[in-house]
């Protein structure tokens, strides 16, 4: 649903744009109090080593938390499986000089395979506190099919200053709340599970970066997000998980964008 939406806008915001240049121009006539803009592309992401809580009560039961464990993203825009995207869609009010925006970013987040953490909690009415293993049989958890933040944010355009034109480059400001949305796999104790998208947490971030014109009606952008995501309730079999982290995320996004 959401790389259809992504596509549509886009289409809609292409279009617009052509349809604006062959009536000769007449598009920034039609309105000087905003832009609507779409962007799409794909981001690198890299995570804070975090806890991670799994509870089950049912057999084989367990309330156990791994301690510092280390994950990863897969490693940008691949497209063997759904490859990591983020896209905008906003306005932006020229004369009060601030826009808000949607922000979906696909993110996928692996634990390592095969290293070594605390284990502390109850597995099946034994106490453990001890180093363990995470060999692919005992725990593998994987938000792979997104851990997927979705945000708004309230965005600000600080024009540089340039010879070149009426269109110098843009530093970005924007900083948004919102919720995270993951389709999480795991396999804990044997038992596998690949999840269904769930409403698990929140996410807060801020976002900064440069915006730069390519002609009157498109752009493309590079900015370095920061973010804390809490997970504190994703799917597994027969229980539910708890995780929370900070992200340092690179997005590259190209869009276009048109008076309203």
């Amino acid at each position: 649903m959401n790389k259809r939406l992504f596509f549509f806008a886009l289409w809609l915001c292409a279009t617009y744009c052509v349809y604006g240049q062959a009536a000769g121009g007449k598009m920034n006539k039609i309105s000087k109090h905003g832009f609507f803009y779409v962007a799409g592309g794909s981001h690198r992401i890299f995570f804070t080593p975090s806890d991670i809580q799994v509870i089950r009560t049912s057999a084989p039961s367990f309330n156990f938390k791994l301690l510092k464990v280390k994950g990863k993203d897969e490693g940008g825009l691949k497209f063997d499986t759904a490859p990591q995207f983020s896209y905008t869609i906003g306005y932006y009010f020229t004369n009060k000089k601030f826009g808000i925006e949607y922000q979906y970013d696909h993110i996928k987040y692996f634990a390592q395979k095969n290293q070594v953490v605390r284990l502390t909690g109850i597995i099946e009415g034994t106490q453990y506190d001890k180093d363990t293993l995470l060999s692919p049989g005992f725990f593998q958890l994987e938000h792979s099919d997104g851990g997927n933040y979705a945000m708004v944010n309230v965005v600000k355009w600080i024009p540089l200053s340039s010879k070149n034109g009426k269109n110098p480059p843009e530093v970005i400001v924007k900083g948004g709340i919102g919720f995270v949305n993951p389709k999480t796999g795991s396999t804990i104790l044997g038992i596998n599970r690949d999840d269904r998208y769930y409403l698990s947490g929140y996410i807060v971030g801020v976002e900064s970066g440069f915006r730069f014109h390519i002609g009157k009606y498109f752009f493309a952008t590079g900015t370095f997000k920061g973010a804390f995501a809490n997970y504190n309730h994703f799917l597994i079999a027969g229980g539910y998980g708890k995780q929370k982290w900070f992200s340092g995320q690179f997005n590259y996004l190209i869009g276009g964008q048109f008076p309203l």
